[in-house]
């Protein structure tokens, strides 16, 4: 049997939280959390109990962290702390064992870091705590966080960011790494020493050949030329100033298609104020223009024709399908996710129809997949 008790209750905010669900991957990040809440709650034991050269036997035997359910509002999950007890020798009797006081006092100290930094103050514990958060937030994406308290009087929410400044705040200056998506060109192969060079944004890294994506470089160095990218997965190692130093730990690779609709769209991000003739053409808003491309990426049916897209004069964007006589927009307000769909048939005008989405919401997305897939094949 199990002893337990609620110990946090995270928000989770950004896209892949709105259908209240978690993501896998994100269970590596509250792994690497619980270690170092039992890390620190050992320290602060033995701070407060300067007689001991360490803890109690059993200190933390059987002491585990689980999720209990995710509700609604973004997502907000119950991680619960539960110790396995038995009838006659129980590890830890939550409602009144002392020790149970240290996981508390460790946690509120994370809490603490995580509010410190988000206020520009520096980190005051050990930099052999700062380091799990290397782990810790790994997985999160950049317009995510993770607000510990779900509090309006105190600024726990932990972001891409924040895990920035508390690893930057360490004393060895060791810089950080994180999860980045980057769409990249292989620039050289060299099989002799069995590496190859990866160009992004007019800088090379380079990297050991990753035998299961050998094919996948090969033919992108052999397509340098004609401006091949490659979707990249991979660890980017940053110094102090924020910049890339370093890839490593490729978890993917892929051909891109010649429409893929990241690289126009940072392409189409690119365009400055009054682009089109030097008084008309609005460029188009960044943060709003990712929401846009999460939205797409996440439900869009990845087996359709992707689009043509092209950018409005009012800092908007259209979609274009066509196939045989058959032509498809979607005129986008990236401002509210608000779009007009037109469908065009050149020999039957009775065919014709336009509508009003909100991309915002999945069943609309269900309608273009489903009016793409009819006709657009």
């Amino acid at each position: 049997m199990s002893t337990e008790k609620i110990f946090i209750s995270p928000k989770l905010e950004g896209h892949r939280f709105n259908d209240h669900t978690l993501p896998v991957s994100l269970m590596e990040d509250f792994s690497a959390f619980e270690e170092l809440i039992f890390e620190l709650a050992k320290t602060i034991y033995l701070k407060e109990n300067p007689k001991r050269k360490r803890v109690p036997k059993g200190f933390s035997d059987n002491v585990y962290l689980k999720l209990s359910k995710i509700e609604e509002g973004s997502t907000i999950t119950k991680i619960l702390i539960a110790v396995t007890t038995s009838l006659t020798n129980p590890t830890i009797q939550v409602a009144n064992d002392e020790y149970f006081s240290y996981f508390e006092k460790a946690r509120d100290k994370v809490f603490e870091l995580v509010e410190d930094a988000n206020s520009g103050k520096s980190a005051t514990i050990d930099s052999k705590f700062l380091n799990y958060f290397n782990r810790i937030g790994k997985n999160l994406e950049e317009d995510e966080s993770i607000d510990f308290l779900n509090s309006s009087i105190r600024n726990v929410k932990f972001s891409r960011n924040t895990r920035r400044k508390i690893l930057l705040s360490r004393k060895e200056k060791l810089g950080y790494s994180e999860i980045i998506h980057e769409n990249v060109l292989i620039s050289s192969i060299d099989k002799k020493n069995q590496i190859f060079n990866i160009e992004l944004n007019s800088s090379t890294f380079e990297h050991p050949i990753v035998t299961d994506f050998f094919d996948t470089i090969n033919l992108a160095f052999q397509e340098y030329e004609n401006k091949t990218l490659v979707s990249l997965k991979a660890t980017g190692v940053y110094n102090e100033q924020f910049k890339l130093v370093h890839i490593e730990d490729i978890q993917s690779m892929d051909i891109l298609d010649p429409y893929d609709v990241n690289v126009r769209l940072q392409d189409l991000l690119l365009l400055e104020e009054k682009w089109y003739d030097g008084v008309q053409g609005k460029a188009l808003d960044r943060e709003k223009t990712n929401i846009f491309e999460s939205y797409f990426k996440n439900y869009f049916n990845s087996n359709l024709q992707l689009p043509a897209i092209f950018p409005t004069l009012n800092g908007d964007i259209v979609l274009e399908w066509k196939k045989n006589d058959i032509e498809i927009s979607l005129e986008v307000s990236l401002h509210d996710l608000n779009a007009e769909l037109l469908y065009f048939d050149m020999n039957n005008d009775n065919e014709d129809f336009q509508k009003r989405i909100d991309l915002s919401i999945d069943s609309s997305w269900e309608e273009i997949n489903d009016i793409i897939s009819k006709n657009i094949i």
